[in-house]
């Protein structure tokens, strides 16, 4: 199976570029392991898809990729996973329970969690701490605007 659908997933150019570029070198890996299910978050950082800026910007829900947070100009899983300050104490702690360098990669994430029960049980506790957060922001931002924004259709003639 694995080699039927390598050539389709190591297309250049092709949807989920981030999922596979960190998957793909991976693949018997990811798939053969007997531990670690995929949560909603985990998918969400592991895609892109999710609450970053980024992400809504282009699928018509935010008009900028700004970061709620910190006010960086691009939010993405990269800045969320590891630049932005608001999660440092995330951050520190998975970087501690993952063994990773300073300048870890989302790939350097992907080979700790295929190899670990533990640590894949500290990434996904890591997403979703932080991407819950996010969309509570997310929510409380779309509530901001909604309710800043004149309601269509109450027109006190009617």
């Amino acid at each position: 199976m694995c080699e039927e659908w390598r050539p389709f997933l190591e297309r250049p150019n092709t949807p989920e570029e981030l999922t596979k570029i960190v998957i793909v070198p991976r693949l018997e890996e990811w798939l053969t392991r007997e531990f670690g299910s995929r949560s909603f978050h985990l998918t969400q950082i592991l895609t892109g898809h999710g609450c970053f800026a980024k992400f809504l910007c282009r699928i018509g829900k935010r008009i900028n990729t700004i970061c709620d947070f910190c006010g960086e100009d691009l939010d993405d899983v990269y800045h969320t996973l590891k630049d932005c300050p608001a999660w440092d104490p995330q951050r520190i702690r998975l970087k501690k329970e993952l063994g990773l360098s300073r300048d870890f990669t989302l790939n350097d994430v992907v080979e700790s969690i295929v190899n670990s029960l533990e640590c894949w049980r500290a990434f996904s506790k890591f997403a979703e701490e932080v991407l819950r957060e996010k969309e509570e922001e997310e929510r409380r931002r779309e509530r901001a605007t909604t309710t800043s924004s004149p309601s269509i259709g109450n027109d006190e003639t009617d």
